[in-house]
């Protein structure tokens, strides 16, 4: 089993935000009981053409009968775009995908193919706004720091008003590093965040993208102890 995501910060944060849910990620078990998370550098590489027929060819020898792929990618300025790039990947790529919904489902999208693997995908932050990973996390923090949060997105906002060049895309971005920078031992990597708890994996924001991973990936998540949905549909 693999998983494709577009950049390090989803490859380094998602075993840990799986393992604070419960989820026993052991090298050991990479590709098997858990996803091997791929680094493609940009969603260009991920929906490149034959990009998905690829990476279920490439695994085709296996004796296991737990092919599943998944695919996380941004939405960066427009989900539904996004949505119907990957859309159109699977028609040309996958012949007995090619009748995906319009939409995507609130939850993500898993389905399994015609020879019994199964592909699934989910566009950060919740497949259906605009944004990245970091809009992800932002819905992480801890309630108690809701005034602080604040108070860094005013301050990022008054850094542009002083000329900062910072592009509107990278907004959050910059609001979830700043609130980090003032941390107790400061600027911390989102992944180490996530282990030292001040991005709550707990959160009930992340039930969805657990339970869509979860599902994806079943039945390594059986024991998973705040999971949903660990069935696949």
């Amino acid at each position: 089993m693999k998983l494709l995501v577009e950049g390090a910060t989803e490859r380094r944060l998602i075993p840990q935000l799986m393992k604070a849910r419960g989820v026993a990620w052991d090298d050991a078990d990479i590709g098997t009981r858990v996803p091997r998370i791929v680094s493609l550098g940009g969603v260009t590489n991920i929906l490149k053409r034959g990009a998905f027929s690829t990476e279920f060819k490439s695994s085709s020898f296996k004796s296991t009968s737990l092919e599943r792929l998944g695919v996380i990618v941004d939405a960066n300025g427009n989900a539904s775009g996004r949505w119907e790039a990957i859309r159109q990947r699977c028609a040309s790529d996958l012949p007995d995908m090619g009748d995906l919904p319009e939409q995507i489902p609130a939850g993500g999208f898993v389905r399994q193919r015609a020879d019994g693997s199964w592909l699934g995908v989910w566009i950060m932050p919740d497949n259906r706004q605009q944004g990245a990973v970091e809009e992800f996390l932002l819905d992480l923090t801890p309630d108690d720091a809701t005034e602080l949060v604040e108070y860094a997105r005013h301050s990022v906002d008054g850094a542009r008003q002083r000329g900062a060049p910072l592009r509107d895309e990278d907004f959050t971005k910059s609001v979830v590093h700043t609130w980090l920078a003032w941390q107790d031992e400061p600027g911390p990597q989102l992944h180490v965040a996530v282990m030292r708890r001040l991005l709550d994996p707990q959160h009930p924001q992340s039930q969805p993208f657990v339970s869509w991973f979860t599902r994806l990936f079943e039945p390594a998540y059986s024991t998973a102890d705040s999971a949903s949905g660990t069935e696949p549909d």
